[in-house]
């Protein structure tokens, strides 16, 4: 039944042709994620899934998370978000193709910077959408210096990395001046809890950051909001921390065995 809602949807937005391409291309997923994981390093992987469509989504090429329809309750929320604690900059890394978060900076003052080790998309989105007040930069999150602004919006990005590229994405900001994060939680600050698990950089799975190892407090949780994914029916919230909080989670992964101190 869902698969015949699937092909429905694809079928009215691509016709026959690109419906049945799209639905091909997602049948063999796994095999081009067996070789995407096979690449060299984190940004080798994330500019193929990026150059060739990898979510095989028609909308974004930085999947189904990224469509207007997904990122609806967040488009509506986020700008309250900002205006309460009065963010006149944020780094919004990874940024990914720019496809929802631009209904936010339109009209806005904010200065806006997006961040992303996907060196063809940065360049496409600087020609693109670049203004005074929107620029785009190749960033590895990980290990390149961020720039200075008053909130760093992570969205869509921990749960495609490894314990040791969190334990070193954390240690980034906290050698920022940055002092909020907005990042992605699977699980809600009072929702059930997920077990987590560790990956290769590049691939995915659920992430809780109320649950071990990352073990964040629900009282350092400032603001949640919900970035449940309407065509996916999957939950999960956006939270926004502090300095501190961020600190925890990071002294919290170095207890790991796993980690190479950072």
């Amino acid at each position: 039944m869902k698969f015949s809602k699937k092909f429905k949807d694809r079928y009215e937005k691509l016709g026959l042709f690109g419906a049945l391409k799209l639905t091909w291309a997602k049948a063999t997923l796994g095999q081009k994620r067996k070789i995407i994981l096979g690449l060299k390093d984190p940004e080798a992987r994330f500019t193929k899934i990026y150059l060739e469509n990898h979510w095989n989504d028609s909308e974004s090429r930085s999947g189904e998370g990224s469509t207007l329809e997904n990122t609806q309750n967040v488009r509506n929320e986020l700008p309250k978000v900002l205006t309460k604690y009065k963010i006149t900059s944020m780094l919004d890394a990874p940024c990914g193709d720019f496809n929802w978060m631009k209904s936010i900076t339109q009209g806005s003052s904010i200065k806006y910077i997006g961040g992303d080790i996907v060196k063809p998309m940065i360049e496409k989105n600087q020609v693109t959408y670049g203004s005074d007040n929107i620029s785009f930069m190749h960033l590895d999150i990980t290990k390149n210096l961020l720039p200075k602004a008053d909130l760093m919006f992570c969205r869509d990005c921990l749960f495609h990395l490894s314990y040791q590229d969190i334990a070193l994405v954390l240690e980034n900001f906290l050698n920022s001046p940055i002092p909020y994060l907005m990042t992605t939680s699977h699980a809600a600050p009072s929702g059930p809890r997920i077990d987590n698990s560790d990956i290769k950089t590049g691939d995915m799975r659920l992430v809780d950051l109320f649950s071990k190892p990352f073990c964040l407090p629900q009282n350092c949780v400032l603001e949640s909001i919900s970035d449940d994914m309407v065509s996916l029916n999957a939950q999960r919230s956006l939270i926004l921390v502090d300095r501190d909080a961020v600190q925890k989670i990071s002294e919290n992964l170095q207890n790991l065995p796993e980690i190479r101190r950072v």
